[in-house]
């Protein structure tokens, strides 16, 4: 379990570049009033399929920290952070910390496929993903969910974001604190 002392640090520590706010249904997360919430919601699981036509699923990454990406490839800010997502990925692939994309893109599959190419991205990308924004209310590109390892929501990154800064770093040692 997260302490409280040593999320609140961290979350001070980056609340001039990275806003995390609620999961909408619990306002208390919200990094103006800088608290930790007493109970914590359930990410909604997913299950969808990969640009690599592998089936995948939220209880895949039961046990590790998920960092829930929901972009698209007509939005400019998506494309500016997947550089830093795969950073990101890569330096905590080792951490129990995993990177996942859902893209609310609807049959645009080669034009996904030519930009993670372009890109070199590793981490999956789930396509179709509409059902799935849905059920994480997700009405703005790009925004990021941080999923801890016991499945609950802990916060919520709007807008486009350096995965790769140092804050980001602060973000995920705090979250990885069990």
């Amino acid at each position: 379990m997260i302490r409280t002392t040593q999320l609140f640090r961290a979350i001070s520590a980056i609340a001039f570049s990275f806003i995390v706010s609620s999961v909408t249904a619990n306002p208390a997360f919200d990094v103006m009033k800088v608290t930790v919430p007493e109970q914590s919601l359930p990410a909604p699981e997913f299950s969808l399929s990969t640009l690599d036509q592998q089936p995948i699923k939220l209880s895949d990454y039961k046990g590790k920290v998920v960092v829930l990406n929901f972009w698209a490839t007509y939005c400019i800010p998506c494309r500016i952070e997947m550089p830093s997502l795969e950073k990101l990925s890569q330096k905590y692939k080792d951490n129990d910390v995993s990177v996942v994309a859902i893209s609310l893109d609807e049959d645009k599959e080669k034009a996904i496929k030519m930009l993670v190419n372009r890109m070199n991205l590793t981490f999956p990308i789930a396509l179709e993903g509409q059902a799935s924004g849905d059920d994480y209310q997700v009405s703005v590109l790009p925004v990021t969910y941080i999923i801890g390892k016991d499945g609950l929501l802990l916060g919520r990154v709007v807008g486009d974001r350096d995965w790769a800064s140092e804050e980001a770093d602060e973000l995920m040692k705090a979250v990885l604190i069990d």
